[in-house]
């Protein structure tokens, strides 16, 4: 395929496109080898330049997933048929599933946080179910800017304010050196049409908000470059977090209970259940060790062991909260989040999650 730079400029042309994507495609270690990659594809602008990018430039075989979440009606319906049309016409595999997030909510789970619990949960299964090397998600640069002041404001401390990271598991972001406009550039200059979700525009979400009024007053009456510096500290802070996790890891293995191995939890976003001391545990302390470390070393254990297991990280109020409940001798129960506790008794602290009975089925 081959362009007239007269009609596109060079930072948008093949050329300059294919040296980005294969670059950070060695970084990230997917480029070459012949498993599939799933492609997380909404149908807006971000995704819909990831799907574009892979489809011009990528020799693996793809798979498009797209997870209708049940909230929109007719409108939802019609952006998985546009994907589905688009990755048809590409000649690229696609899946769609259609949830009701709303109706499988947990106690207590945000409408945000359900839907991605079940985004990921639904493509880390089809990445499983094809033998995929991996999923490609399309978070951009205004994303990484947006998360660091979201965990800021939320109190996460050095692990929220790194942002969202490159790869994780399966899944790896290919775009989070590229501004939203630009990927919408690539689109625009190529007739690509994306899908534009009203459910962004909705400011009562927490993300939505900071997008759409926060952001842009900082920019406005702060500095035009604050997403730049916002994304600048969250690289910086890095270091940080992996000399903490080291730390943390360290502490971990001496105040761990050698008597209940851990296990990999990693799963217990997909529990939709009551919680009991009788659950299975994911992982465990002996309380008198972990009691001679220090309120801080205390959190920093907190931090690894949810690490571990995959949950979502606590502020940093509630970090201190069950690292205090954990310095004394008393019985506790902690919910870390619904489908997740933290049980303290005199011997140990466990994590714990919930098990199906008769009564839930």
């Amino acid at each position: 395929m081959r362009e007239r730079s007269r009609a596109i400029p060079y930072a948008l042309s093949l050329s300059a496109l294919s040296s980005f994507f294969f670059e950070t495609g060695r970084r990230q270690g997917w480029i070459g080898g012949t498993k599939p990659i799933v492609l997380a594809v909404s149908g807006g602008s971000d995704s819909m330049a990831l799907l574009w990018l892979f489809r011009t430039f990528c020799e693996r075989p793809l798979v498009v997933a797209h997870l209708e979440h049940g909230m929109r009606g007719e409108t939802a319906l019609d952006d998985a048929r546009y994907v589905e049309r688009m990755a048809a016409g590409w000649g690229i595999e696609s899946v769609v599933l259609h949830a009701d997030v709303p109706g499988t909510l947990q106690k207590g789970e945000s409408v945000e946080s359900g839907g991605r619990r079940m985004r990921y949960a639904f493509l880390t299964s089809e990445a499983e179910k094809r033998g995929a090397f991996g999923v490609a998600l399309a978070h951009n640069r205004e994303d990484v800017a947006e998360t660091v002041l979201f965990n800021l404001l939320r109190g996460t401390g050095v692990r929220g304010a790194v942002g969202i990271p490159e790869c994780r598991g399966i899944f790896f972001r290919p775009l989070l050196a590229c501004s939203r406009e630009f990927l919408r550039s690539i689109l625009r200059c190529r007739n690509i049409e994306w899908r534009e979700d009203c459910t962004n525009e909705d400011n009562r979400f927490t993300r939505n908000f900071i997008r759409n009024e926060l952001m842009p007053l900082i920019v406005d009456r702060v500095n035009e470059r604050a997403v730049d510096h916002l994304v600048a500290f969250g690289e910086e802070m890095r270091y940080y977090r992996e000399e903490e996790e080291r730390r943390a890891a360290i502490l971990h293995e001496a105040v761990a209970d050698s008597d209940v191995p851990d296990v990999n939890a990693s799963d217990l976003y997909a529990l939709d259940l009551d919680i009991s001391p009788t659950s299975g545990i994911g992982c465990a302390l002996d309380r008198r060790k972990a009691r001679g470390l220090s309120p801080h070393e205390r959190t920093l254990v907190i931090r690894e062991i949810g690490r571990r297991l995959g949950l979502p990280t606590l502020s940093r109020r509630r970090g201190v909260e069950l690292a205090r409940l954990m310095e004394g001798g008393e019985r506790f129960e902690f919910q870390w989040i619904p489908g997740v506790s933290v049980w303290g008794d005199r011997e140990r602290v466990s994590w714990s999650c919930a098990q199906k009975t008769k009564r839930d089925e």
